[in-house]
Formats: C-alpha cells, sequence, structure tokens
C-alpha cells in the first residue's frame, strides 16, 4: 500500500506541480527521495529535485550528500556508477545554488571518493560555493598531480582541471604558484591554457611570486613561463619593465648545455624585448643588457633588430649612445671590408637613431652615409641626419 501511496504521489508531482507551492512541491520531493529504496529511484527522484532549482531543495541536497558520503562503494558495478552519478548530480547542485553551507560535506568527496571524475566534480562545486578554506588543500593536491606524474593521464587531467577552477574562482594568492606549475607540468594544451588563463584572474599583480621564479628557477622553460605570465597578468608595467630587466638579465648569464636550452634562452631574450618596445618606459636599467644583445655569439639578425626597437623604445640619452656605438661597431666593420650579408641591421639601426629624441648618433650617421655602404643605407642616413637638423 504505502509503495503504490509513493508512486500515486510521484505521478500527481509529475503532472499536476503548479497545483502547490514551491516549498510544497520540494518539500514531496524530499520525502519521497527519503522513501526511495533503490538508488535508481533516488537517482530518479533527485533529477527532478535538481529540475526545480529552487533553494527550497538545499536541505534535501545536503542530507542527500551526508547521506551518501557515509555509503560505502557498491561492489556490484551498476550500482556503483549510479551511486557515483547521484552523487555527482548532487554535488552539481550544490554548485550552481552556491551552497556554501556544503562546502565540508563537498571536500569529503574530494579526500575519499576513488572517482577522479567525481573529485573533479567536487572541486568545481567547491570553487562555485566559495570555500577558500580549501584553497591550501587544494594547492597542495595540484602541486603533486604536476610533480607526480602517473599513468592514468585522464584521471590526472580530470583532477587538474577541478584544482585549476576551483582556485581561479577563490583568488587567493595561496594559489597562485601551484596554478603556475601546473601551466608548465606538461599537461594537454587544454588544461595549460586553463591554468594560463587563471593566472590571470587569480592575483592582480603577481610579481613578487613571478621575480623570485625566474631568478631562483634552475628550469630555463620555467623562466621563460615566468616572464610570459607576468606580461599577460595586470601588475602595473613599472614591474612588468622590472621583471623583463631580470628576465633579460637571465637569458645572458645563463649558459645553455644544448640546442634546447639555447632556444629557450633567446626566446627569454626575445619576450623580455617585446615588454620593453610595448611598455615603451623611459628607463636605463635595461640598456646595458639589451646592448650585450647585439654582439652575443651565434645570435640571429631577428633577436638583434628586437634589440634595436627597445632601445628606440627606451628613448633616453643612454639608449641613443648604445645605438651609436653599435653603428660605430658596423662602420667599422664596413670600413675594414667586413660587409655584412645584408643591410637589415645596420638600416634598423639607422632608422632608431633617426626617430630618437637624441641627436648622440649624428656623428655615426654621418660616417654611415660616405662609407660605401649600398646605395640604400646612404639614403637612410641621410634622411635620420636631417631628423636631426
Amino acid at each position: 500500500m504505502r509503495k503504490l501511496l509513493t508512486i500515486g504521489t510521484l505521478v500527481f508531482l509529475m503532472i499536476f506541480p503548479c497545483l502547490l507551492y514551491p516549498d510544497e512541491v520540494s518539500e514531496m520531493w524530499g520525502t519521497l527521495y527519503k522513501q526511495a529504496k533503490t538508488l535508481r529511484q533516488k537517482y530518479e527522484i533527485m533529477l527532478n529535485i535538481v529540475e526545480l532549482d529552487n533553494r527550497d531543495v538545499i536541505p534535501i541536497l545536503i542530507e542527500a550528500l551526508d547521506e551518501l558520503n557515509q555509503q560505502r562503494l557498491y561492489a556490484d558495478m551498476k550500482e556503483k556508477v549510479i551511486q557515483n552519478d547521484l552523487r555527482i548530480l548532487v554535488v552539481r547542485e550544490l554548485g550552481d545554488l552556491k551552497v556554501a553551507d556544503a562546502s565540508d560535506e563537498i571536500f569529503r568527496v574530494v579526500r575519499d571518493a576513488e572517482d577522479p571524475y567525481l573529485k573533479e566534480e567536487a572541486l568545481i562545486a567547491l570553487g562555485n560555493v566559495g570555500a577558500r578554506e580549501y584553497a591550501l588543500n587544494i594547492s597542495l593536491i595540484l602541486r603533486n598531480l604536476s610533480v607526480y606524474r602517473g599513468e592514468d593521464v585522464a584521471a590526472e587531467e580530470a583532477l587538474a582541471n577541478g584544482c585549476i577552477y576551483a582556485l581561479e574562482k577563490f583568488r587567493d594568492p595561496v594559489g597562485f604558484l601551484p596554478v603556475f606549475y601546473a601551466s608548465t607540468a606538461g599537461f594537454s594544451r587544454r588544461i595549460t591554457e586553463n591554468a594560463e588563463r587563471a593566472l590571470v584572474n587569480m592575483v592582480e599583480d603577481p610579481s613578487e611570486f613571478l621575480t623570485g621564479l625566474i631568478l631562483t628557477e634552475s628550469s630555463f622553460e620555467v623562466k621563460l613561463q615566468g616572464l610570459r605570465a607576468e606580461r599577460r597578468s595586470g601588475a602595473p608595467e613599472n614591474r612588468k619593465f622590472e621583471i623583463a630587466t631580470q628576465a633579460l638579465n637571465e637569458g645572458l648569464i645563463n649558459k645553455p648545455v644544448d640546442q634546447d636550452e639555447e632556444t629557450t634562452l633567446r626566446e627569454l631574450r626575445r619576450v623580455a624585448l617585446e615588454v620593453f618596445i610595448e611598455i615603451e618606459e623611459k628607463n636605463d636599467k635595461p640598456v646595458p643588457l639589451i646592448e650585450q644583445v647585439f654582439y652575443l655569439n651565434g645570435g640571429d639578425d631577428s633577436e638583434k633588430i628586437y634589440a634595436i626597437e627597445a632601445l628606440k623604445s627606451i628613448d633616453t640619452e643612454e639608449a641613443a649612445a648604445a645605438l651609436a656605438r653599435y653603428l660605430a661597431y658596423q662602420n667599422d666593420r664596413q670600413a675594414s671590408g667586413v660587409t655584412a650579408k645584408d643591410n637589415r641591421i645596420v638600416i634598423a639601426t639607422i632608422r632608431a637613431l633617426g626617430s630618437m629624441s637624441s641627436k648622440t648618433g649624428y656623428r655615426e650617421l654621418l660616417r654611415a652615409k660616405f662609407l660605401g655602404y649600398p646605395a640604400v643605407v646612404g639614403r637612410e642616413a641621410e634622411k635620420a641626419l636631417k631628423t636631426m637638423e
């Protein structure tokens, strides 16, 4: 008789929900959930509870999750799947409703569940409810995932994704470095991009974190990613300029042991130079470092072009003097009969000097005009000289 009554109530609720007040509907669904005898019944009823999208069901959801957390996993695989699906349903709805009071029960899922995809849903829910009290715990989980990689790649990526999502939502500084290292840990492109996006949102000015990282990390790749993270961040431009200066110095003082490291160090220098070009700060601090780029063994022309543009952007007397010295170096080589394979570098140097506010390069521009360079170089020197008149 009781079973028939329950079925009748269920049918009534599904056909005539409009005849009841929302809180009455929620109460009746809650009663049905408690009376359900099987996991399948509970799951079907919970689907309807979730569809209500009503905060009146919050006590039902919390009680249901508490009950599920205390259950042992079913041995039968089909029952086990339903049990996990039911927990996912409850956890996700608690997150969507932003039920902060459920954070402890949700974290129990993260701590105790075996299914990594259930853990991922719980981590996402913690982010949605704003459970910042668990920021450190989640940071440690993510750090361990980044350092100790196992064989189940999909499971690890699910957990990493949940951790990154939660820490981004928390915007707690404790999560910044774990998310940064996750972005460099070799996860899939999706996880890496999620981590990079999260870094921008987590801390407005991460300079304090990234300065130490760029100066102390032994991995050149990590130094490079640290500079890129600073560049993407909302840090003040003067802080970005300062960190780019530190990164350029690291790119110059460290010596590569193989081709990969050489490529990474070159990229580190290039990104630093791009920051100077973008910011256009009149600051002489990086000028001696930028000047070193011109004389690197094995340095390529594109890197030298970036260095020229960086000095042009800084546009101080010292920056102009560094460019004038570099033009003098090129003029001396031309005078001694050592001709460049093309004229890109000397033309870029001449144009940069001509566009700057200083007249420091006048003498070397005059030399360049009459040194026997190809005619195009002479014409560029003449144009630059006219800007200084």
